[in-house]
């Protein structure tokens, strides 16, 4: 049977075991010898903190032992401490064992109303256990919530956001998506980017306005960068390596799913690292429409379920980007469940057509230039071949006055069969020009300037359709500046903002 000691003896003795005990938690949490997740209950209309057995023996939270509560509404935390002079007494629960013996399980049973007022109505609560006392604080999902939240609220409030990127390429979404929240007036500073390419960080660096001097590049894959580099931002975009999920790229590989992949499979693993770190308002993410029922996407939607996100998604397509170029994409929009209400992708602003025909996208200098035309037999030969064994493939001959091109990818530059080439009436064919590959996804051609041919197809064919991410920004910035309001542009100091572009 438990014997029962005096508050201060018990105290005492849980000290002793407690100090005795191994430490392998991480720098910075608190010594403790349990950790228990749990939700802010009820009992009778009152808010209840409830916990049985495990360490509160070992704690010095003993049958008939007294305790106080302390209150704390700044750090948010309810705090219980062994003491004899305590007005709280921990009970317990007496069951019957082998041989008679009554086995007694201590119980911290605590009711009251200030309870919600300090860890909020139906919270879920972290209960950290160490010598002589417990510390109940909100559950870290709760936190970081309420935290990411106040966050966005008060630059939204004060006129801009912070963005990053994560797959960025040569940042085409990332300017994409700011001119859009730009043109609703919230301002964008992005403060970081990733890809695993110096090659495209270079272009970005050197091309793209939306990345300036003060935004930090990060070369490296997503599983392996540190993510304790990376700051806070309310918006995060990314785009998972597509290889492992589209059709051709399973088909190439053998692939019986994306996570099979040998270099991009575990891409989701950084993600879910990288999403607790920085924990944005909003993650704007998109793919191939396949990556929408694969396991990696699974593992992305629970997380940012659990993590309290409301997502939104959508498949788009020409009729919203405003384009030559007709890419369907999936994306989707994960927002924190606070600034969530009402948001939905359905009617995202369709994006004005820069070009009605690709004639009207067409480079004179390059379409003048007969170098870049060729009779292209060998391609010819394939076509005819693919026909008579009843494949798929066909070639995609377009002429001037065409109003819509199919998908260009990565490699177009090396002449793949199914791709677009410009032909004339003499038969010969060409590829696009990287300016005129620009033009066709509506993407400012100043982002490839300077960058090799090879380089600048292959930056602008893994990109997305511009107006894609320019509508979903005016979207996301008119909803957010209806939910939380807006300081007119007028009356905002820029050094009262702390904030500079």
């Amino acid at each position: 049977m438990l014997r029962k000691l005096p508050a201060q003896t018990a105290l005492a003795a849980a000290t002793q075991v407690a100090s005795a005990l191994p430490r392998n938690g991480q720098a910075g949490f608190p010594a403790h010898v349990q950790v228990s997740y749990t939700k802010l209950g009820h009992s009778r209309g009152q808010p209840r903190l409830w916990l049985e057995g495990l360490r509160l023996g070992k704690c010095g939270f003993l049958p008939g032992s007294k305790f106080r509560v302390e209150l704390d509404l700044v750090n948010r935390q309810v705090r219980l401490k062994v003491d004899a002079a305590g007005d709280r007494t921990v009970s317990k629960r007496e069951k019957a064992v082998v041989g008679g013996e009554i086995r007694q399980t201590p119980i911290v049973d605590v009711t009251g109303g200030a309870l919600s007022d300090v860890l909020g109505e139906g919270a879920r609560v972290r209960a950290t256990l160490a010598a002589g006392q417990i510390v109940f604080d909100l559950h870290p999902a709760d936190l970081a919530l309420e935290q990411r939240e106040k966050s966005t609220r008060e630059h939204v409030r004060d006129g801009y956001l912070t963005e990053a990127t994560l797959c960025a390429g040569a940042g085409v979404s990332t300017l994409a998506l700011k001119e859009g929240l730009e043109r609703e007036g919230l301002r964008t500073r992005v403060d970081w980017i990733v890809d695993r390419e110096g090659a495209y960080l270079e272009l970005a660096s050197q091309n793209n306005d939306a990345i300036g001097s003060d935004t930090r590049l990060y070369e490296a894959s997503l599983e392996e960068i540190d993510a304790q580099a990376l700051s806070h931002v309310d918006v995060l975009q990314v785009s998972l390596p597509c290889t492992g999920h589209s059709l051709s790229g399973k088909a190439k590989r053998k692939l019986d799913n994306a996570e099979q992949h040998p270099t991009d499979g575990l891409a989701v693993y950084g993600l879910l690292r990288i999403l607790e770190v920085v924990n944005p308002s909003i993650v704007v993410s998109e793919n191939v429409e396949q990556a929408r029922d694969s396991a990696s996407y699974d593992l992305v939607r629970a997380y940012l379920d659990a993590q309290g996100y409301v997502m939104s998604d959508v498949v788009l397509d020409v009729k919203v980007a405003g384009t030559i170029e007709n890419r369907k994409r999936w994306w989707f929009c994960a927002i924190s469940k606070g600034l969530a209400e009402s948001y939905s992708m359905a009617n995202l602003p369709a994006q004005p057509r820069l070009y009605e025909t690709l004639g009207d996208a067409l480079d004179a200098s390059a379409h003048s230039d007969e170098s870049r035309w060729r009779a292209y037999e060998y391609l010819a030969e394939k076509n005819a071949r693919d026909a008579a064994a009843g494949k798929g493939f066909k070639r995609q001959l377009v002429t001037p006055d065409a109003t819509e091109v199919g998908t260009i990818g990565r490699g177009y530059a090396k002449a793949r069969s199914t791709e677009a080439f410009l032909i004339r009436e003499d038969g010969l064919q060409r590829l696009l020009s990287p300016v005129e590959h620009a033009r066709v996804k509506g993407i400012p051609e100043k982002l490839v300037v300077g960058a090799s041919t090879t380089l600048a197809h292959e930056a602008l064919g893994q990109s997305i359709l511009f107006g894609h991410a320019a509508a979903i920004g005016e979207s996301l910035a008119v909803h957010l500046k209806s939910r939380v309001g807006s300081t007119p542009e007028a009356d905002i100091d820029e050094a009262d903002r702390g904030f500079r572009f």
